[in-house]
């Protein structure tokens, strides 16, 4: 066992890990060691022991080999089990996983941890274990489509939040995803390394990532995060395609719920972006027609036209849509967004007059008492709904004193967020220098950034009239761009 044990602790050494090329063909060579190492028919009987002489933090990829190895045995005790998985997968050193993908993808689903840990357990585990591997969490991996599922199915949505509020650019397989720099390499993103061919991720389908999406913006729903739902259904009904007639099922799903989100947001229809293909807006149109229906009614001042909008299609159609929440949700927001948009109007109104002027959507008539509406008013100023306070002067009547965002923003939270800004503007960099080099070898970009030269000359040989410009998505031809799968 001691010479096993000094294999295992010969990687990395000081030597090693200040020059990356050096690093790259040891961490190599040892993950080709552990691979046969572990085939040994004495590894298994062994490993009880190699595991308490590893440090998970310095000796990674050597751990990671003997916990699987007892993570698949059944003799090993189930609470020492559980000690190490959660040490190991909150301490590892991700540039030597980077060297494992098959190992570690392993770790993680033979068999899967949620078959050993608490859901919840199971799903912080993960989130920790991915982020921790990207921690910019804009490459999408077969792990996280998993994840999401299971966390939406079992209610484990504060735990996922982490990985979910990332910002996905990256996809497997993508165009131009594929880099020839080493894994040792500190410049390469992520993309360079979590891919099929390094076993971090299997292959995903559109349905995949549409599922992945629609399913973040569901629990953003539970957690009434209402513009990252609103963000997450967008990305599933914009989703590229080249189909002009179709749009799958899951986008008509999501087409519904960014309708009624999109009310409780802004208070008002929705507008589908620009960037919305010809095939799926088209089937919007046509199945879409009674949310945006309803969506126009909410926007008038009477509630009498939304009450028989909604009232107009029966429980069935709700029950069938699966939308029977939020469309409750859109009822109790109705006066809201009419009490909203009275700070377009007056800097301060009586509840008297909130209350004349509004109206319940349920009812389609106005409350019933001050008190009524005071209770309402405060519950929007207590959920961060509304700016502003309600005010009991000596004599006179109760008021609404709405206050501007801009005014209550202190110079300590102007700072706050500002420094919170920078740091986010700095973690996009490697993002974004990823995407500049995998856009520079697009030979459908190039012949994009052609058109668009063409017709800016075009423009200024014309006195700077208007010019046609074409989208980007119009000249891919053999594949999109964003996922590599053949279009259609």
């Amino acid at each position: 066992m001691e010479s096993t044990l000094a294999t295992l602790v010969a990687f990395p050494s000081a030597g090693q890990l200040g020059d990356n090329e050096e690093y790259h063909k040891a961490a190599q060579a040892h993950t080709k060691t552990l691979t046969r190492l572990s085939a040994d028919s004495k590894w298994a009987s062994e490993a009880s022991q190699l595991i308490e002489r590893l440090d998970p933090a310095t000796h990674s990829l050597s751990y990671l080999y003997v916990l699987q190895t007892l993570k698949s045995s059944n003799g090993y005790p189930l609470d020492d089990l559980l000690l190490k998985l959660t040490t190991f997968l909150t301490s590892f050193d991700a540039g030597q996983i980077r060297y494992a993908g098959h190992a570690f993808t392993k770790l993680l689903t033979q068999p899967r941890l949620q078959d050993l840990f608490p859901a919840s357990i199971a799903v912080e585990l993960i989130t920790i274990a991915l982020l921790r591997l990207d921690p910019t969490g804009s490459v999408l991996t077969s792990h996280h489509t998993y994840l999401v599922r299971f966390a939406y199915m079992t209610n484990n949505i504060e735990p996922v939040l982490p990985i979910i509020e990332k910002s996905i650019v990256f996809y497997p397989g993508m165009k131009g995803s594929t880099s020839t720099r080493n894994l040792s390499d500190p410049d390469l993103p992520p993309s360079g390394f979590i891919t099929v061919e390094n076993d971090f991720t299997k292959s995903l389908e559109n349905k995949d990532i549409l599922e992945h999406d629609i399913l973040r913006g569901l629990c953003f729903i539970q957690r009434r995060s209402w513009q990252q739902a609103f963000d997450a259904f967008e990305r599933v009904i914009t989703y590229p395609s080249r189909d002009n007639t179709n749009a799958s099922k899951i986008q008509v799903e999501a087409y519904s719920k960014w309708v009624l989100v999109g009310l409780l947001l802004n208070g008002k229809a929705p507008v589908l972006p620009p960037t919305t293909p010809n095939g799926p807006r088209k089937v919007y149109e046509v199945t879409g027609k009674p949310y945006y229906s309803l969506a126009q009614a909410f926007e008038k001042r009477t509630a009498e036209s939304f009450k028989t909008e909604y009232e107009g299609l029966s429980q069935g159609f709700w029950d069938e849509e699966k939308n029977v929440s939020l469309l409750k949700l859109v009822i109790e927001h109705y006066q809201k967004w009419q009490i909203l948009n009275l700070r377009h109007v007056y800097s301060r109104i009586s509840l008297e007059q909130i209350r004349t002027r509004t109206q319940s959507a349920e009812t389609a008539a106005p409350l019933g008492s001050v008190q009524e509406i005071e209770v309402l008013v405060q519950g929007m100023i207590d959920e961060g709904l509304l700016q502003g306070e309600v005010v009991h002067p000596e004599n006179g009547l109760a008021y609404l004193a709405f206050s501007s965002t801009a005014d209550d923003l202190s110079e300590e939270e102007f700072t706050r967020r500002m420094v919170a800004t920078a740091q986010r503007i700095k973690a996009l960099g490697p993002v974004v220098k990823a995407t500049n080099e995998r856009l520079a070898s697009n030979k459908d970009y190039l012949k994009w950034l052609v058109q668009q030269k063409k017709h800016e000359q075009q423009g200024q040989s014309q006195g700077g009239g208007p010019v046609d410009v074409t989208g980007f998505g119009d000249v891919v031809e053999d594949e999109d761009l964003m996922t590599g799968i053949v279009a259609g």
